[in-house]
């Protein structure tokens, strides 16, 4: 695939007024992608990151007035129209997508870094969706705090294609309006279920619990590396009338339960969880959906942090957290695309010690 710069970014208006307009809108935006890409994280590192590679750079953008300062680059980012980088986003990431079907898993995450107690503002949260079969990220949705994902989540299905996907969703998602929607828009849910719905959980773990009661399918796997040995088991039935006389869920098909045997050199844990679901109580489908969604936990929430140090950076004001945050998105979907059997950690170090890797990297986008 090949994308021009200009294309690159395509959509995202330069709202600042001609005679201010010293740099070019998408040769800053090549700069903040770049430095984002070599691990940077302030706006005095994007100047100095310019400033070190300013010859090789010009090969590929213009710079019609040097290097623009930090300052500069900080104003025209922190006044970008979130929505129009988003979009432009989500539009290059589409064309990274090779299958069209599988697992979408939302869920959200707070950047620390991102407030700022001095000005009352409060730390950024960010609802997610990630397709961890294609490693990529799909779409965010700012929430006003952690309690707000119920109202941002549906937000950030509205710009998803879920027809024929299963979107996965931690308990905080487990609304009946949440589950309307993926129905409505052609998809089918696994969501887990923890007490804040109350009677549904107890109702669901009850059965379960009965011993006069036996599920339609059951599927199990061990898994084992990295220091420990792991047995899960999915039970999953069909039999819910019962369940829908009380609650009356949308969609709902099936419910089911993971059990899960941890041994470590530490010793055992064991857990459960329950789930709902509007898929036919196939247990390994279940399952494997369900475990999908640890995914955006460890490939990109936990990238994101100790990877890439997005809650170190004390980016705060504007729209400049938001815009920052769908950068490293860029910068981690282009890496996860082309990086082979290197870690992210790895790519990223090859392009900070040579801006040749980076390049070479964006010409095959």
């Amino acid at each position: 695939m090949e994308i021009s710069i200009k294309d690159l970014f395509k959509g995202i208006n330069d709202h600042r007024i001609d005679r201010t307009k010293k740099h070019p809108l998408v040769s800053i935006l090549y700069i903040v992608l770049c430095g984002t890409m070599s691990g940077i994280d302030s706006w005095i590192g994007f100047q100095d990151y310019c400033e070190e590679h300013q010859d090789l750079l010009k090969q590929f953008i213009d710079l019609p007035n040097g290097v623009p300062s930090h300052d500069t680059i900080a104003r025209v980012i922190e006044g970008l129209n979130v929505e129009e980088f988003l979009n432009s986003f989500e539009s290059f990431t589409q064309k990274l997508i090779d299958a069209t079907k599988g697992i979408i898993s939302v869920d959200g995450k707070t950047m620390r870094g991102s407030h700022d107690n001095k000005k009352n503002i409060k730390a950024k949260h960010i609802v997610s969706a990630w397709s961890d079969s294609c490693k990529l990220v799909l779409g965010q949705e700012k929430a006003d705090d952690k309690s707000n994902e119920i109202t941002a989540i549906p937000l950030l299905l509205k710009r998803l294609d879920i027809q024929g996907r299963i979107v996965t969703i931690d308990a905080m998602g487990c609304q009946r309006d949440i589950c309307q929607q993926i129905i409505d828009q052609g998809g089918d849910y696994v969501i887990s279920l923890k007490g804040n719905q109350g009677t549904l959980h107890k109702d669901v773990t009850l059965w379960f619990e009965d011993t006069n009661h036996s599920p339609d399918h059951m599927w199990q796997e061990w898994d084992k590396g990295h220091g420990r040995i792991e047995h899960r088991e999915c039970l999953a039935t069909s039999d819910i009338a019962w369940l829908q006389e009380v609650h009356n869920w949308p969609g709902l098909t099936s419910i089911a339960v993971v059990h899960s045997m941890r041994e470590t050199s530490k010793g055992k844990r064991a857990e459960k969880r329950y789930y709902i679901s509007s898929l036919n109580p196939n247990a390994e489908t279940i399952a494997r959906a369900a475990r999908s969604h640890w995914g955006i936990e460890n490939s990109l929430h936990w990238v994101l942090d100790v990877t890439m140090n997005e809650d170190k950076s004390r980016i705060r004001n504007e729209n400049a957290p938001e815009i920052l945050a769908i950068m490293r998105k860029w910068t981690l979907n282009m890496i996860n695309k082309h990086k082979g059997d290197l870690s992210v950690k790895r790519m990223l170090q090859k392009m900070a010690m040579s801006p040749k890797n980076l390049l070479l990297l964006l010409q095959k986008i």
